[in-house]
């Protein structure tokens, strides 16, 4: 006699993702307090009655790589896509999770699996994008029925858009939450490993930039892709957070047209590069994952009408600035407590990497001195808080992208790149009240 179904009930922390027998007020795990939601799903038989799939390490079969016919995507993936992967892309509602998906469907077959929008409204887009005819979409939340498709279509490549909509019966609740989420991405995971077929599943993020539902979704997918994007611009940024198939922090370009994505292959032509200078403006080789970006900083620096100055930065973190302005202020006499500082930072993204500190005093130094920095000239160097300017890593990956801009002068920390052909040495103090370091 086949064994009765019966429901069992844990707990499971919005915030940790893991799951305990007893509700509490506190997650054990994660000390996170109000974090604990039943969850109730159906169980058959014993844990100990399932069957084990044995590992064959010897004479099988290698599955090919599926390229997706998108360079700078095939680079973050190392490749393409392996079979079996499971990558989760997430992003802002419109900023083209579900576009870049068509597109990859021109290149590589998939089964698109639809969960939020209509089928006519997924064909009017393709039809946008110039689409061949004969793709194979289907609308359907239930993880089994799809599944089941995915199976009897023998795909080797299925999108489901988006994983907040997707189901299990062995799970109550409605989908999208905790608990739902949670099973259908395990279902899907084994189903993957198992079969050997890629998914890319689409997230939605929260109000603070993080995809939605559990953690426990990013730790168990193999990669995860972030769209951002420059709100004053059309440009798209596609970064790898989390990647076991290549560099972590590599970023895809691209922008967006009435036709779809088009690839931004050269950096340069975000910026101007070789108008960047000026008082208050510096050209700033930022190195995301294996690619250097051009940031151009602007700082405004004025005499301010409160008892204490103003900060205010746009793509870079406030402390950063009252840091900065500290250092000047105390080894170079710039009484920047007197002012107000403005910041902005264009290029599409944020003033991250340490090396980015020397370009931003320099900014700063040159917006309250009123002196000029040349144009075509690129700055970078880590400042200490003892005074001393530090040569950033990556010199030689970041001289290539200048050489490629046509930026054929560098300062590297305290060393001046007066020419591509080597580097000379600079006696520059650090400490000259005058800034004479803003002479080189």
């Amino acid at each position: 006699m086949a064994k009765a179904k019966r429901e069992k009930i844990t707990y499971l922390c919005a915030e940790c993702g893991d799951t305990f027998p007893k509700w509490s007020g506190q997650c054990p795990s994660c000390k996170t307090w109000n974090s604990l939601t039943e969850s109730r799903f159906s169980e058959e038989g014993n844990a100990g009655d399932l069957p084990l799939r044995e590992v064959v390490t010897t004479h099988q079969k290698t599955l090919p790589i599926i390229p997706t016919g998108i360079k700078q995507l095939d680079h973050i993936l190392g490749g393409g896509i392996l079979p079996g992967a499971v990558i989760l892309l997430g992003g802002e509602p419109g900023i083209g999770k579900s576009t870049l998906l068509l597109e990859i469907m021109r290149h590589a077959p998939a089964v698109y699996v639809s969960g939020e929008e209509s089928l006519q409204q997924i064909q009017t887009r393709a039809e946008r994008l110039k689409l061949s005819e004969g793709l194979d979409i289907v609308q359907g939340n239930s993880v089994s029925e799809v599944l089941r498709y995915v199976e009897a279509k023998k795909a080797s490549l299925v999108f489901i858009d988006s994983i907040q909509t997707a189901y299990t019966d062995s799970r109550t609740g409605f989908a999208g939450s905790l608990a739902q989420i949670r099973e259908a991405t395990q279902r899907i995971i084994e189903f993957a490993k198992a079969k050997q077929v890629a998914f890319v599943l689409t997230g939605h993020i929260t109000k603070d930039g993080q995809i939605a539902g559990p953690k426990l979704l990013e730790h168990a997918v193999d990669t995860v892709l972030y769209f951002e994007q420059n709100a004053l611009t059309r440009y798209r940024f596609l970064r790898a957070v989390k990647n076991r198939f290549g560099a972590t922090g590599d970023i895809a370009i691209f922008e967006m047209t009435a036709q779809g994505f088009r690839e931004i292959e050269n950096a340069n032509s975000l910026l101007p590069v070789q108008e960047i200078g000026g008082i208050g403006s510096c050209l700033f080789p930022q190195l995301e994952g294996t690619r250097v970006l051009p940031l151009e900083i602007q700082v405004l620096v004025t005499p301010t009408g409160f008892a204490n100055g103003r900060r205010i930065g746009e793509n870079v973190e406030l402390s950063r600035i009252h840091l900065i302005a500290a250092i000047l202020e105390k080894f170079c006499a710039l009484k920047l407590s007197q002012c107000d500082i403005f910041v902005r930072v264009n290029g599409g993204t944020a003033l991250a990497e340490p090396a980015g500190d020397l370009a931003l005093l320099f900014s700063m130094a040159s917006s309250y001195l009123e002196k000029p920095l040349p144009k075509g000239r690129a700055v970078a160097g880590q400042v200490s808080l003892t005074g001393e300017v530090r040569t950033p890593g990556a010199i030689e990956e970041r001289r290539r992208a200048l050489l490629s801009w046509k930026v054929q002068r560098a300062l590297w920390g305290g060393v001046v790149d007066a020419a591509p052909t080597g580097l000379k040495e600079n006696s520059i103090q650090f400490v000259d009240k005058n800034l004479s370091l803003l002479d080189w």
